[in-house]
Formats: C-alpha cells, sequence, structure tokens
C-alpha cells in the first residue's frame, strides 16, 4: 500500500495515525434509526405541507418577466440556427469546389 492511499484510508477514518486498521464502527440498521428517532418520521402529510411551505417561499417570476425571456431565448435560438446554416452552407461549398 503506498502512502496516497495509506493518507486517503487515514482521511476515512479506516487507518489509525500508526497505520494500523482502525477499529470497525457498527453501523445501526435502518429500521433501528428511524425507531431511534421518531421525530424525523413525520408522515406523507408533513412531507405535502412541507413542500407547499418552501413553494411558498419561492419568489416566482411575474408573468411579464416569463415572456420577455421566452422570447428571449427564441430569437437567440434562431440566431444561432442560422448562424450553424450559413457555415454548413459555406463549408459545404467549399467542399464540393476542392473535390470537383
Amino acid at each position: 500500500m503506498n502512502r496516497e492511499t495509506k493518507r486517503m484510508l487515514q482521511r476515512q477514518g479506516q487507518l489509525d495515525k500508526s497505520g494500523e486498521p482502525a477499529a470497525p464502527v457498527k453501523s445501526v440498521p435502518a429500521q433501528a434509526r428511524s425507531k431511534a428517532d421518531p421525530a424525523r418520521r413525520g408522515g406523507i402529510k408533513k412531507y405535502f405541507n412541507d413542500v407547499k411551505s418552501e413553494l411558498k417561499k419561492v419568489k416566482w417570476p411575474s408573468r411579464q418577466d416569463v415572456v420577455s425571456y421566452s422570447s428571449l431565448v427564441f430569437v437567440v435560438l434562431v440566431l444561432v440556427i442560422a448562424f450553424i446554416f450559413g457555415l454548413n452552407l459555406v463549408f459545404s461549398k467549399l467542399v464540393f469546389f476542392l473535390f470537383k
């Protein structure tokens, strides 16, 4: 095992400072965690209430903003398409001219 691997394993807590394997940490099964912490379990109703309260905090754009940004995106899209079409036309003419 090289130095980099040892350092990485030490950062992850799998090796102690001397380079020996650290004592394994026993993980708690998911079912035991959920039973041990009932405050975290709220049910589907609590979930949707939380979602509703978070969505109330969102600053939604106005209709005018949506229309103006959408128009801007559409105009830029048309310009990019026209530019690519022009490049394609020029290069195809150039290739046909060279191999004629």
